[in-house]
């Protein structure tokens, strides 16, 4: 096995990482803190390996992956791996990305950020929304309720206000439950949703929101989730949409273009993705967003100076906590087990 050396841009510097070819799919690089693994990635559609454009080249923080870029809702760094775009579906990827086995240790280790003005209250009238209307046009039973990915609980509180009866989270980030509301936290699951977490036919409805496209392995994913649902049960869906406006505005400086996220979807890669994992699509959208002012300045890509100057402004001005409703690029889907 012959030794690779490859310059990988990472963050603004020019850095040499080792890498170790072990087979087609697989290598292992060394930087100063650790050895990990790079797994090369398949269009989760077409299950082609090589098939792929280039988007964009890697950046990476220089100074080696951990916690800190999985934690959610956390301030832009723009570190991404080298996206992809599918020649035959058009599925947008990262490729190659870290092991899907040194995942769960880096989200267990990241630190939530959430606060009620810039997160819990905006994102909870925004999904809460999407929630209700699947509710009330689609007939749901409320016996049961799982939420994967809840971070600290708060569409736990909202299902339990639509009257929910048994309500249940899945959050790999401990620090994300430890933060959780006193009657949520015992609710909620700590670890990586799989196969092995529930019983079959066990939920009514799932939920994942800004979820799916950290998902290394959406097909199984979703494979997952369809035992788990019970006859007839639905998902409730919502991330980020490749194909927006935003992103095709801001480029590689959206947010969307994230080291942990995996997988990019549009609306059509959306439904061919859900209907190849034999869920009935009833429809897939753009979302509007009720999103803070204090939250969109964190989104902006803008230079440290400028972005410490507004936020010192909407936060004298009191403009912080304003929200507001935009389409920020963001795509849902309602799908029911087939």
């Amino acid at each position: 096995m012959l030794k690779n050396d490859i310059s990988l841009s990472l963050g603004n510097s020019r850095k040499k990482l080792m890498m170790f070819p072990i087979n087609a799919e697989h290598v292992f690089i060394i930087d100063k803190n650790r050895m990990f693994m790079l797994i090369q990635t398949r269009c989760a559609i077409c299950n082609t390996l090589n098939n792929a454009s280039l988007v964009y080249k890697e950046k990476l923080p220089s100074d080696g992956i951990d916690s800190e870029p999985y934690a959610p809702r956390r301030k832009r760094d723009y570190y991404h791996y080298k996206m992809v775009k599918c020649n035959t579906c058009g599925l947008v990827r990262s490729d190659p990305i870290i092991s899907h086995n040194d995942l769960p240790k880096l989200y267990h280790d990241s630190k939530c950020t959430y606060t009620d003005v810039n997160e819990n209250t905006p994102l909870k009238r925004t999904y809460g929304k999407y929630l209700e209307h699947l509710i009330k046009n689609f007939g749901i039973k409320r016996d049961s309720y799982l939420d994967i990915g809840c971070a600290n609980g708060f569409m736990l509180e909202k299902a339990q206000e639509f009257g929910f009866t048994n309500i249940v989270g899945v959050e790999p980030s401990h620090d994300a439950i430890e933060r959780a509301g006193i009657n949520i936290k015992s609710k909620i699951k700590e670890g990586m949703f799989d196969e092995n977490m529930f019983e079959p036919e066990q939920f009514d409805v799932i939920t994942f929101f800004q979820t799916f496209d950290h998902v290394t392995e959406p097909n199984k994913f979703l494979e997952n989730c369809h035992k788990t649902l019970k006859q007839n049960g639905f998902i409730l869906a919502i991330n980020h949409n490749v194909n927006s406006l935003s992103a095709k505005i801001l480029g590689e400086r959206s947010p969307i273009f994230d080291i942990g996220h995996a997988y990019l979807y549009d609306l059509n890669t959306m439904r061919t993705i859900f209907e190849k994992n034999h869920f009935k699509v009833h429809s897939v959208f753009p979302v509007k967003n009720t999103i803070s002012i204090g939250r969109i300045i964190q989104l902006l890509p803008t230079g440290k100076k400028t972005f410490d100057v507004l936020e010192k402004i909407i936060s004298k001005t009191g403009l912080e906590s304003v929200n507001l409703p935009l389409y920020v690029g963001n795509l849902g889907i309602i799908a029911q087990r087939a």
